[in-house]
């Protein structure tokens, strides 16, 4: 019995420790590939070698808007079981203090569309959906930044409205995903291309000083 105990502790510990694993701030450029992104379809995306909004590489996927469901279209996919960007994205962003994600994006809806993001655990729950605060023009590219904070209005739980639920998703993120709505009024396929590029979590800036005195006094220790 107390072999099991002590095994049952250690399994639990080692699971914590998992959930509880920081992230560090991220960038994914697709310089060297879609670095297994994928379409909302799960398909591969398409890959450009360069055209992004600086200039680089970026990934592009194409989807029936006319298909979006009650809670959108998923368009890109970030995903822990396929390992996204080496899983760069996975861990506790509580920890971290990641406080925001933001990409550069361009769709060829020739109208304006609301495009949210998706947060996720890697079994695709606990989760929490994010809009924007404005819609986004058609053929051109942009940045849109995402607040992740507790009290943005534009963050909705996917479970009880509590801090409890929030700090559950944010404990264990494995998953991100981009959406779009299907616009007003549309009742017929409309095909659109997407576009996506420079995808960054971004820690406070309190966070960040904390990095950056951790490297500093790590950095006189070994000397």
């Amino acid at each position: 019995m107390t072999g099991m105990t002590s095994f049952s502790l250690t399994t639990l510990a080692l699971a914590a420790s998992v959930s509880l694993a920081g992230v560090t701030p991220f960038t994914e450029t697709f310089e060297t590939g879609d670095n297994n992104w994928l379409m909302g379809t799960f398909d591969a995306p398409t890959y450009n070698a360069a055209g992004a909004l600086d200039g680089s590489a970026y990934i592009s996927s194409a989807a029936d808007l006319n298909s979006a469901g009650p809670f959108g279209l998923s368009v890109f996919r970030g995903e822990d079981h396929f390992d996204a960007s080496g899983d760069a994205f996975v861990g506790n962003y509580l920890t971290s203090g990641i406080t925001q994600i933001s990409f550069d994006f361009r769709h060829d809806a020739g109208i304006d569309l609301n495009v949210a993001l998706r947060v996720a655990g890697s079994n695709n729950f606990p989760g929490f959906g994010v809009e924007l605060p404005e819609f986004v023009a058609s053929g051109q590219w942009v940045t849109l930044s995402f607040d992740l904070d507790f009290f943005n209005p534009l963050l909705t739980l996917e479970g009880p409205p509590t801090l409890d639920f929030y700090n559950s998703v944010m404990e264990a993120v494995g998953n991100l995903q981009v959406s779009v709505e299907r616009p007003d009024g549309l009742d017929t396929p409309l095909v659109v291309g997407f576009d996506l590029d420079n995808v960054s979590i971004i820690p406070s800036p309190s966070s960040l000083a904390l990095l950056s005195l951790g490297g500093l006094l790590a950095t006189r220790r070994r000397r």
